[in-house]
């Protein structure tokens, strides 16, 4: 039996993602791992180390905020730290839900899943 998900908010999401899915894989992919119980976790300074800054990074679980992150780069995510959240806007990064990241950006341009 498969968990089931009580997050009304993460439930939602992952209806509108694979609605979204149906013109775009890449939002399937992101809606199947987050039906996942096992949430990616992402350090900072990964991101800086694997995204370049004319890409979006998408990250299906939470960013957390060890490491530096010395250039600007535009993260999405599921959730982020309290120290992840503030070094991003330290740097002069962007940071934002996944579902903005799909009002947004629904032709999934320059975006790099990581996790």
């Amino acid at each position: 039996m498969k968990d089931a998900k009580t997050n009304p908010e993460l439930i939602d999401l992952i209806k509108e993602l694979k609605i979204a899915g149906r013109k775009k894989n890449i939002w399937r992919d992101i809606a199947k791992r987050l039906e996942r119980s096992k949430r990616v976790q992402v350090n900072v300074g990964k991101l800086a180390k694997v995204v370049n800054s004319d890409e979006i990074a998408l990250v299906p679980g939470k960013v957390l905020g060890a490491g530096e992150i010395p250039k600007s780069i535009v993260v999405a995510a599921l959730s982020f730290s309290d120290a992840a959240y503030q070094k991003l806007l330290a740097s002069g990064s962007e940071a934002m839900s996944i579902k903005d990241l799909l009002k947004n950006n629904p032709d999934v341009n320059r975006i790099r899943i990581i996790g």
